[in-house]
């Protein structure tokens, strides 16, 4: 293919965890237990965020955890009254977000963990005003990969950091006989894994999307090495898809 926006390609060798448990491949019983509560620790990140049980949500993670989603990037309490206010907006212009959980991986090292788990996010978008004003609706579909980067403190697993990669997208009709054409010269200025909802998001949500999530970039390799070095237990400070640091949250 002479201009591939999708390539997938194996991650560099220098990134893999060679020393990290997983799969029942090797490690013991007792580590299958553990891999078993960190997969029930993130997949809340959909069932409870979804339903807006903030009290579980909030559990999931550390107190210090770091969080990057396409349209928001900060520590773990500013990102959860930020999410309160998006549901509350939902009227004005902001999406309405769900997750479907497709499966997830989990590695172990230490008293450090990486969970990457599949999902697709869908994000319902009102245009031309809303259904309330006679405009329609149209959802994006993402199919994602997400991060969560976990450490064992006290007896207790929680995550530290958050972001994800996006594979492709694409936009679906809620009613089939109305839709809106998304400008496809505007459309392909976004990154090939998310270029619809990057779009949505800045010319609707009107929250300018964080651009550097494509797993078909760079920024897949950064991620897979900073996953390593997380469980390797060395220093890592977001951003985790990018060469840029954030010192504080």
């Amino acid at each position: 293919m002479a201009n591939n926006i999708y390539a997938t390609t194996q991650p560099p060798l220098e990134t893999y965890p060679a020393d990290a448990t997983r799969n029942n491949a090797n490690g013991t019983d007792q580590d299958v237990l553990e891999r078993a509560k960190i997969r029930e620790i993130c997949e809340g990140w959909g069932l409870y965020r979804d339903a807006a049980e903030w009290t579980n949500y909030r559990s999931m993670f550390h107190d210090d955890a770091y969080i990057a989603t396409s349209w928001h990037q900060g520590g773990i309490d500013d990102f959860i009254e930020t999410s309160k206010k998006g549901f509350a907006m939902q009227d004005e212009g902001f999406m309405y977000i769900l997750h479907r959980i497709i499966g997830q991986t989990v590695d172990i090292q230490s008293d450090r963990a990486v969970s990457k788990m599949k999902v697709t996010i869908t994000c319902r978008y009102n245009f031309e005003g809303g259904v309330e004003k006679c405009g329609f609706e149209m959802d994006n579909e993402a199919d994602c990969r997400f991060f969560f980067l976990l450490e064992k403190r006290k007896g207790r697993w929680g995550v530290v950091f958050y972001t994800l990669l996006f594979d492709k997208d694409k936009m679906v009709p809620v009613n089939a006989g109305r839709q809106y054409q998304i400008p496809e010269e505007e459309a392909s200025k976004y990154p090939s894994g998310y270029r619809y909802l990057a779009w949505c998001e800045a010319n609707i949500s009107k929250t300018p999307p964080k651009m550097d999530l494509n797993s078909h970039g760079s920024e897949r390799d950064v991620s897979y090495g900073k996953c390593k070095d997380w469980l390797d237990g060395k220093d890592v400070k977001p951003n985790l898809t990018g060469n840029d640091v954030v010192e504080s949250w």
